[in-house]
């Protein structure tokens, strides 16, 4: 069995979970993934803590939360359908480490 990766740990949380905090935390009908990733560290502690440690020997903080990031980003995009979000281009916002990046914006279908 591989060992966890910070993907792996998503799909654990599911897409009940994550359908369920973007459609209860986030009110306006268009988001950026910034807005699940930055508060992740907070609001899935557990989640976030273990995804750390499963890429504990990749880099300091700001290269896991790259990683982290990126993860969330690409579950968003590969259960669109099932979070019932689409992707509706790409903005400019701040990341987890404090600085401006690229991201994808998307839209609530629900």
């Amino acid at each position: 069995m591989k060992p966890p990766n910070a993907y792996s740990i998503l799909k654990e949380l599911g897409n009940d979970a994550l359908h369920k905090y973007i459609y209860e935390n986030i009110a306006e009908p268009t988001f950026d993934s910034h807005r699940i990733t930055n508060p992740f560290p907070q609001d899935f502690k557990d989640y976030y803590e273990r995804m750390l440690i499963a890429h504990m020997d990749e880099g300091d903080i700001r290269d896991k939360n790259i990683i982290i990031a990126r993860s969330i980003g690409n579950y968003l995009g590969h259960n669109s359908r099932a979070l019932q979000i689409e992707k509706i281009g790409e903005v400019t916002s701040t990341n987890m480490n404090g600085k401006e990046t690229p991201t994808s914006l998307w839209r609530k279908l629900g």
